[in-house]
């Protein structure tokens, strides 16, 4: 086994299980809307659901890292220690994948969502698809972006009359 394999398992689950905490925490901060109250599921059924199997999931996760490492150890294994900025490289992706969702979240409300999805999704593409590939992927992750972001803008705005951020499409008139 490889000597930062079960690393691969810890880190990324001690931060979703921590983003999963946060996001248990704030959930008593949805304000509770009853409808017509013709189901005994609030608003807030959903993300407690969620957040509940995002945290058991990540701690899954955590446990299985520690039995790696414990194997590892038990093979005659030697940890070492690493710095921030090499783990942080070693997974860049994951990295990337976090910031641009931050900036996605942030810029929604002055972009607007279809915008912000057919980026985010191009990005997201980008950034998952080897750098040697780009040149031959970039057209149809174009493609799909735009179709996802449309897709996703419709479904939502008309079939499922849920209001999304309008931000720069305010101007058309949407």
């Amino acid at each position: 086994m490889k000597n930062k394999q079960y690393r691969l398992d810890i880190i990324p689950g001690i931060v979703l299980a921590l983003f999963s905490i946060g996001y248990l925490a704030m959930i008593p901060q949805i304000q509770t809307f009853d409808g017509m109250g013709a189901t005994p599921l609030t608003n807030h059924f959903i993300p407690t659901l969620w957040g509940s199997v995002l945290l058991l999931l990540s701690l899954w996760i955590v446990v299985r890292g520690l039995r790696k490492r414990k194997k590892f150890l038990e093979e005659g294994g030697k940890v070492e220690k690493t710095s921030f900025r090499d783990a942080l490289m070693e997974k860049r992706e994951v990295a990337a994948s976090f910031l641009s969702l931050t900036i996605y979240v942030a810029l929604m409300g002055v972009v607007g969502f279809a915008p912000m999805t057919v980026l985010y999704v191009f990005v997201q593409i980008l950034i998952l698809t080897p750098r040697e590939k780009w040149k031959k992927n970039i057209v149809p992750a174009l493609v799909t972006a735009v179709i996802t972001g449309c897709v996703l803008f419709y479904i939502f705005r008309y079939m499922l009359n849920v209001l999304l951020p309008i931000g720069i499409l305010s101007v058309f008139g949407l």
